[in-house]
């Protein structure tokens, strides 16, 4: 599907990391199908635009205008408005959809209102399976912490931990703690005395730990706060066993979750017993699909 015309991508960044990781997903798989040259753009408020425009202007005009956020939606507007391009939004914007030229939205936002819209499974990453023998014999463990979605029990997830060791006892466990894991709930895996165990916190990780484990390893287990976590895990083709927080507070990534387990890519254990099973489905990735269907809709026309 390689184009001759070299294609030309403004990528509007907020900062927040989970949305750039989400829209250099995108830009990785147009770049595998066709030969482009990327512009990023850094926008704190609406006024950067205007800031940068005598920058700008000096830019080759875009083909495709690229944004992710609340604060970069008016800038890729006008940036469409003023230089030209397909503008494209990924989750659902604060502002119409129709105002843009395509808005890349979860199906579990079950949006169906006007506009064009490509609906994925979750968010975008940048992740491919990886089809060497990896090592069933061990796994990792993603832990998040406290969020506004979820309601934190140290307690309540440290039982399932303890239960998922010592029931997979020939197994070793990496696990990692993110920067949102409580101190208390720190200190309790400390004190877990299992040689099955290593604990691995953020400060100890090197550039890129997470996709070289999922190259190794072939499940991994994941609290359910961790959304961003469990999608990229997916996309790396890992089978992901979930560990439960006791409520959540958000009824949008409640219903994604169970897309995920109806639809048969998740695995919650119903028993105790936390032997999750091999029969996962292999979970799509989004962002190259989005890539193809960009390139055929509004680049090859």
């Amino acid at each position: 599907m390689n184009l001759q015309k070299e294609i030309i991508i403004w990528r509007f960044l907020d900062g927040k990391i989970g949305h750039e990781k989400q829209s250099l997903a995108l830009v990785k798989f147009l770049k595998i199908e066709t030969k482009t040259k990327l512009f990023n753009i850094g926008i704190s408020n609406l006024a950067s635009i205007f800031l940068k425009y005598k920058k700008l202007i000096k830019l080759p005009k875009p083909d495709l205008i690229i944004g992710v956020g609340h604060k970069v939606h008016l800038s890729v507007l006008i940036s469409k408005i003023i230089f030209g391009g397909k503008s494209i939004i990924i989750m659902k914007p604060t502002i119409p959809i129709n105002w843009f030229d395509l808005c890349i939205i979860p199906e579990h936002d079950e949006y169906k209102g006007k506009g064009l819209i490509y609906r994925t499974k979750g968010a975008l990453c940048d992740g491919e399976i990886n089809v060497v023998e990896k090592n069933t014999k061990k796994s990792l463990i993603l832990i998040g912490g406290i969020s506004k979605n979820f309601v934190w029990d140290s307690e309540y997830i440290f039982e399932q931990i303890e239960k998922l060791i010592s029931n997979n006892s020939s197994t070793k466990f990496l696990l990692s703690i993110s920067r949102r894991t409580p101190e208390d709930f720190i200190m309790k895996l400390k004190a877990l005395k299992n040689m099955n165990l290593i604990i691995i916190p953020m400060k100890d990780q090197e550039e890129n730990w997470l996709e070289n484990q999922f190259k190794k390893t072939k499940i991994t287990w994941i609290t359910e706060d961790s959304i961003s976590m469990i999608y990229e895990s997916l996309t790396a083709g890992q089978l992901v066993g979930i560990l439960k927080q006791k409520k959540s507070n958000n009824k949008r990534i409640e219903n994604s979750l169970n897309i995920l387990r109806n639809q048969g890519y998740i695995f919650y254990d119903k028993d105790g017993n936390y032997k999750i099973q091999n029969k996962i489905k292999i979970f799509p990735n989004e962002a190259k699909k989005c890539a193809v269907w960009i390139i055929k809709n509004f680049l090859t026309q």
